[in-house]
């Protein structure tokens, strides 16, 4: 600031600018059309998709609804605005399945099939991507209850769509190859997954999956490692794990091998995942109930899928609920059946190598009981299973033990199933081998002992047989027959033989005769009345009775098949608590039956080792009873004498009237032959 007072400027002094001239209308004119010009092209058009057709048909509805004509003149009536937010407000609340189902045409599915056929015609994965996308996008607003259709039919929500769009979901299935379908299941599966994840509806591709699964039940079984590895990464996510199981599920309800093969393979590994167990039971429970007949099932199973089931239904190790392992082990057997397969006698020697290892004596009971249930099956089934067993047993003393120890305690019932010839050798090759051990200086095995007490006394009880009534019976017939026909022979004649005078003196020939000759017109005329009369009683029950026994017992058949079906979950549900109850008296005192049963078994050996003395014990005490008796009870008119003589009396009065009786009916028989 100079003294004055005032601002300067401190520094070089600049030049002076020339000053700007305005421009002249003119040069603006001449600039402006010197500037690069942008020219406005047309709108780039959209390519051609699978939803052109449905947006023309829109836009003609539209245009039919919104032209009125007026004189031959249409003229557009515009619509309020608030008219079409309500409609845009109805449009976005959920429908239910059956309206949105219902909208699907047969024509609109079979025009996006025909347009992506025309677009891409060496792309048939396309064809049914687009198929399975459109279904979705009509059924996008119905809301998902439940995951996996819980209470609903086997085939829902198939069933709700109309049989000629399942055609044409059918058909542009068969143009395509098995690997485009295993493919195109496994896109399915994973879109419907990423669509849940978004909160949209997937009954679309639910749709489209069972589908594919009811036409090609084998197609979900090809990709069981990539499945798995999607279960292992959403195992954290319940409801998606079940989508993924109710998907590959969807093969079992038109072929029990594939279902079987979906829970052995995806389903079984689940079972320790508290959320999706109750689901893999279920499923199992279902596909039996589905399938009553087992049979197509066999060979479906291998030994280590068996084993399996075995250990984890009864090793009590295994991280699964009480209640789902006792339903699991209700359908045991069916799974058991489906793994011996259609003829046990020649698969059953494959299973008892597995079997005996694994029947130690520290098993528990439960798996003990089933391991020698099924060990004695082999032995009474598959006749090379007592080979294999004498192979396996140097190597399994104390399961040998074990096994014969029940064979031993359980003789009365299998001595008459067990081919004793086989076992009689086995038995001695197993004393054999017994001595060539105990013979050795090296130390000696566990069970070793036990198993040759076992054999001894197997041994012994081969060696006894019983007391042969039938031969005893046979042999009396035969010499008495004997006797009887050599008289014959010896004597001139039959009737001077001594069998028939012997008969002849005392009258049972003469009886004999008698007896004969009635019994031979009873019969004559019993024939002929039934000849005559049979022919038209049968006729006129027929007649007159015969629709109404055709229809008591269509009636019946049905209220059997009905109480059966009706019955099942309260019969399941009896059979449950049963075996909770004998568990729950086990639990209180484990060692009660084995004790109540030794005590039992040692009362017989005292009554069985003292039977004699007691016997002769009860003979005198009887012998004091009845003289007491008759000294005191039996005196006056109930003295022996009397009693004998009205017996005597009461026999003769029924003799006369039975006589008198059959008389009567012999007259009336008579009468009515006559007549």
């Amino acid at each position: 600031m100079s003294a004055t007072g005032q601002w300067e400027v401190v520094g070089k002094a600049k030049k002076d600018k020339a000053p700007s001239r305005p421009m002249t209308k003119t040069q603006i004119k001449q600039f402006v059309e010197n500037m690069p010009r942008i020219e406005d092209n047309d709108p780039v058009k959209e390519s051609h998709s699978m939803f052109d057709a449905f947006i023309a048909k829109e836009k003609k509805a539209d245009d039919r609804g919104n032209n009125v004509k007026t004189n031959g003149v249409s003229k557009k009536v515009t619509q309020p605005k608030k008219k079409k937010v309500e409609t845009e407000k109805k449009e976005s609340k959920p429908k239910s399945l059956d309206e949105a189902i219902a909208k699907i045409d047969k024509a609109d599915l079979q025009l996006i099939f025909n347009q992506s056929h025309e677009s891409f015609p060496e792309n048939p994965d396309v064809w049914l991507k687009d198929l399975a996308s459109f279904l979705n996008l009509k059924l996008e607003r119905v809301h998902e209850n439940d995951a996996v259709f819980k209470d609903k039919p086997k085939d829902f929500p198939l069933c709700k769509l109309s049989k000629s769009c399942q055609e044409v979901l059918i058909s542009s299935m068969k143009k395509c190859s098995e690997q485009t379908l295993e493919h195109l299941f496994y896109h399915c599966v994973q879109t419907m997954l990423s669509e849940a994840q978004k909160g949209l509806a997937t009954y679309g591709y639910r749709l489209f999956l069972q589908s594919l699964a009811f036409h090609k039940p084998d197609i979900p079984l090809s990709k069981f490692p990539q499945y798995l590895d999607l279960l292992k990464t959403h195992h954290n996510r319940p409801v998606r794990c079940l989508s993924i199981l109710w998907a590959l599920g969807q093969a079992g309800v038109k072929r029990l091998r594939c279902g079987l093969r979906v829970w052995l393979d995806l389903m079984m590994p689940a079972l320790g995942y508290r959320s999706i167990a109750p689901y893999c039971v279920e499923y199992l429970e279902n596909l039996f109930s589905w399938h009553k007949e087992v049979r197509p099932a066999f060979g479906s199973m291998t030994l280590r899928d068996y084993f399996q089931v075995l250990d984890i239904l009864f090793n009590p190790g295994t991280n699964i609920q009480g209640d789902l392992r006792k339903r699991l082990q209700a359908q045991y057997p069916k799974v058991k059946t489906i793994a011996f397969g259609e003829n046990p006698a020649k698969s059953l020697r494959n299973f008892f190598p597995s079997f005996l290892s694994r029947a130690s004596p520290s098993c528990v009971p439960q798996l003990k009981h089933e391991l020698l249930s099924n060990l004695v099956t082999c032995l009474l089934t598959d006749k090379l299973s007592f080979s294999t067993w004498c192979q396996m047993y140097t190597k399994h003393l104390p399961q040998s033990g074990v096994l014969l120890e029940h064979i031993n305690s359980n003789w009365d019932t299998l001595c008459k199933k067990v081919d004793k010839k086989m076992l009689r050798e086995t038995l001695r090759s197993f004393s054999v081998t017994n001595d060539e051990i105990a013979s050795q200086s090296r130390s000696i095995p566990d069970g070793h002992e036990h198993c040759a007490v076992v054999c001894r006394e197997l041994l012994l009880k081969l060696s006894q047989s019983p007391f042969p009534w039938f031969s005893l019976i046979f042999s009396i017939v035969l010499v008495i027959g004997g006797i009887v026909g050599y008289d014959i022979y010896t004597s001139p004649s039959i009737e001077r033989s001594r069998t028939v005078m012997f008969l002849n003196k005392y009258g049972i020939l003469a009886v004999l005769e008698q007896a004969w000759r009635k019994i031979q017109m009873f019969f004559s005329k019993v024939i002929g009345w039934l000849r005559e009369n049979v022919p038209l009683m049968y006729a006129t029950v027929c007649e007159k009775v015969g629709p109404y026994v055709t229809q008591a017992w269509r009636k019946s058949s049905e209220f059997v098949l009905w109480a059966v079906d009706s019955s099942r979950p309260y019969r399941q549900y009896a059979v449950a608590k049963t075996v909770q109850a004998v568990e729950w008296l086990h639990s209180l005192n484990p060692d009660f039956w084995s004790q109540l049963g030794g005590y039992f078994w040692l009362c017989w050996g005292f009554v069985k080792t003292n039977s004699l003395w007691l016997w002769k014990y009860i003979l005198h005490i009887a012998g004091i009873a009845y003289s007491w008796l008759l000294q005191n009870v039996l005196v006056g008119k109930f003295t022996p004498e009397n009693i004998q003589q009205t017996t005597s009396w009461s026999l003769s009065v029924v003799q006369n009237y039975t006589v008198s009786f059959v008389g009567w009916c012999g007259n009336v028989f008579t009468q009515v032959t006559a007549n």
